[in-house]
């Protein structure tokens, strides 16, 4: 295995990148002053079109911001153009009367656009193909001029940016201002000033680059085949993008391996060089994540758990054969269920024609059981107690989906012509993304709480159906009191064979729920056609939640089940009977998301016999028919010494969901779920 040693340009740019982070409060590489004057300039735009059409909005907006946001080229880069206005919060900057008059609209993020498409027909390709549109209504003809200006605005960024720099770098912004990209610096360039607009557009998180080594190894190959740029300067010039990323956002996913539309390998050279610059950099930007199955290579095998192996959440690993049949299961053809890519943290979406919303409705399933067993029923059997709460769920839904629907439908005040452009579709239909004008629509359908529901069950089950310790009517009490008998809590707390503990009772319990429940989701649509999909996960909402105690020994507000993983609660769970219970669910439906984590000690998965261990836990587990797993490699022990002295641990980075983020920058909720977590494997 060939490790990729920095050169000095990289070096300096990771060092200021580290010194730039420790003095930056929160997760995202921020600059204050750009945020202000992209606040200012949002309320300049916004308050003064309050009621012109959205899409014209969002277009004044982007010409503005190409003609007059301050150009920032720092030494040694060779990627031009800061991100680092991202993530403003407009309270910060602006009054209240400000905010309010600016009615700033943006978008959800959280989206995987056709970056394949931006590079190949590059600003006269994609001008070219707006002026081509068939304009059949004033809606389509108004969305035209906005596609147009967005575009336009791109360019005059770019040429900006070359008016601003020389050499190298000026000729090559000056070149993509007007054409295609030829080169690879070209091609980055490219994807990065597109990454910026989508990002000054929506001021939102999770728009995902998807996969980066089909978008951009035919440029690489082209000059390795020219002899045009060695290998060397190829890896610099990826780190140097690399570096770029960490600027401002979180969640851009970029993923690598998998298969072709037509089912072949699509591994290819720079699939295994995004691991090598990943594991020598270690920052925590881009996402990267391995789509791993049949036709995966020894090498990208080797390469991934290698960089698994240093420690700092990175990559995920995703089971690219589940993942295919769960886009399938939502009307996706074979050909493009394969091509798909993950946005922000586990989201798949075919990569650049669909608008997936990933984020867009929450189910708290705790919720909804507390909600069944405080109507005071009572039943004679567990079977009749869970025939009914299955019949429960399936109620909860058809209230959700209407819920949902008129969600949806709210969406298309947020039009956003960048983004638009950016989605195959939607200068065919001449429609933006969020009128419906992708080649797909969905919605994303975010659960929470399967393991803690099928624990609580568990505990029903064995106290009040089997044993006959406690009467439903006064374990009802117990939990609507926050358990007022300590004894009785810690016994449901404690009681055996939980989720997690690989027991065949709460196993079958939750594969079936859990394929009661997608499917539920999977078969819905909207009466537009949009169809919801299901996750068991919703971003960061297990820690700390506002909700009430639940039958498994959990006190209101404690942190509940992660992803589709096991409750924290589970204190004989260990990484394989973890995995072994998770396999259950049914991953096959989740194409949202279906993410797993667990922790190892850094002894497990030092060197090569540690990569093996690494690599065995994960195909078990996909074997299994997981859909998704990643790792935190560190112990209990160190995450409390870096709460206790963050200043002599500036620089560890872990995994805190679907993204990797430095451990002392977090708030101290989320520092102490992972160290719970970790203390459970989890």
């Amino acid at each position: 295995m060939d490790d990729f040693v920095l050169t000095p340009r990289l070096e300096r740019l990771l060092e200021r990148l580290r010194k730039d982070s420790v003095a930056t409060p929160g997760r995202a590489l921020a600059s204050p002053p750009e945020q202000r004057h992209y606040a200012e300039l949002a309320h300049a735009v916004y308050a003064a079109n309050r009621d012109r059409p959205e899409v014209e909005r969002k277009a004044d907006f982007l010409e503005r911001f190409a003609r007059e946001f301050p150009i920032d080229i720092r030494p040694d880069e060779l990627i031009l153009g800061s991100q680092r206005f991202g993530f403003a919060n407009f309270s910060s900057y602006l009054s209240e009367k400000q905010v309010r008059e600016m009615d700033f609209r943006g978008n959800m993020g959280h989206v995987l656009v056709d970056y394949g498409r931006v590079l190949r027909r590059g600003v006269s390709g994609l001008l070219a193909d707006i002026d081509a549109m068939a304009v059949n209504d004033e809606t389509v003809r108004r969305n035209q001029r906005a596609f147009r200006r967005v575009v336009q605005a791109l360019s005059t960024f770019a040429a900006r940016h070359a008016a601003a720099s020389k050499g190298e770098a000026a000729e090559t912004c000056r070149w993509i201002s007007e054409r295609p990209p030829e080169t690879f610096r070209q091609s980055l360039q490219l994807l990065w000033f597109t990454q910026m607009f989508l990002k000054a557009e929506a001021n939102a998180s999770a728009i995902s680059f998807g996969r980066i080594d089909q978008l951009l190894w035919p440029y690489l190959k082209a000059e390795l085949d020219a002899q045009t740029i060695s290998m060397d300067a190829a890896l610099e010039l990826l780190g140097c993008f690399w570096l770029k990323c960490c600027e401002a956002a979180e969640s851009q996913n970029a993923i690598v391996g998998g298969v072709t539309e037509q089912g072949e390998d699509a591994e290819n050279p720079l699939s295994l060089m995004c691991l090598r610059v990943c594991r020598a950099l270690k920052v925590w930007q881009p996402s990267l994540s391995v789509r791993l199955g049949e036709t995966s290579s020894e090498t990208l095998w080797d390469e991934a758990a290698a960089l698994c192996a240093e420690g700092f959440g990175m990559p995920s690993f995703f089971n690219d054969a589940v993942v295919i049949r769960s886009l399938e299961a939502i009307g996706l053809s074979t050909e493009r269920a394969r091509d798909w890519g993950i946005v922000g943290c586990y989201e798949a979406n075919p990569q650049g024609d669909s608008l997936g919303l990933t984020v867009a409705g929450g189910w708290i399933l705790p919720e909804t059981l507390l909600e069944f067993l405080d109507r005071n029923y009572e039943f004679p059997t567990f079977d009749a107690l869970l025939a009914q709460f299955k019949h429960e769920l399936l109620q909860t839904w058809r209230t959700k989906l209407s819920e949902f629907e008129q969600h949806w439908k709210s969406i298309a005040r947020s039009a956003s012509p960048f983004q638009s452009v950016c989605l195959t579709g939607c200068i065919e239909s001449g429609r933006t993304a969020q009128e419906g004008g992708a080649r797909y629509s969905l919605y994303g359908v975010n659960i929470l709480g399967l393991g803690t529901i099928v624990d609580s069950l568990h505990v029903i089950h064995e106290l009040v159906f089997d044993r006959g310790t406690i009467s439903l009517a006064d374990f009802r009490a117990q939990w609507q009191a926050d358990f007022v008998d300590e004894s009785f809590r810690v016994e449901c707390r404690n009681l055996a064979r939980k989720y997690g503990t690989d027991s065949e009772e709460t196993n079958e319990l939750a594969a079936d729920l859990s394929r009661v429940i997608a499917d539920a989701v999977v078969g819905s649509s909207f009466s537009d056609g949009v169809r919801p999909y299901p996750a068991f996960f919703r971003w960061l909402a297990d820690v700390s939640p506002d909700l009430a105690a639940t039958p498994d020994g959990r006190r209101a507000g404690e942190n509940v089940s992660y992803g589709a993983g096991p409750g924290v609660l589970c204190d004989t769970c260990t990484p394989t009977t973890i995995m072994n219970s998770v396999a259950h669910v049914a991953h096959d439906r989740c194409a949202c998301g279906n993410p797993m984590m667990i922790s190892l000690n850094k002894g497990d998965a030092a060197g090569p016999a540690g990569w093996r261990r690494i690599r065995d836990l994960v195909e078990t587990y996909f074997r299994a028919g997981g859909f998704h797993v990643h790792f935190n490699i560190v112990s209990a022990d160190a995450l409390r010494d870096a709460q206790r002295a963050p200043e002599d641990h500036p620089h560890l980075t872990v995994r805190i969901s679907g993204l990797s983020a430095r451990f002392v920058a977090l708030g101290r909720d989320l520092q102490d779920a992972i160290i719970e977590r970790t203390e459970r494997h989890m």
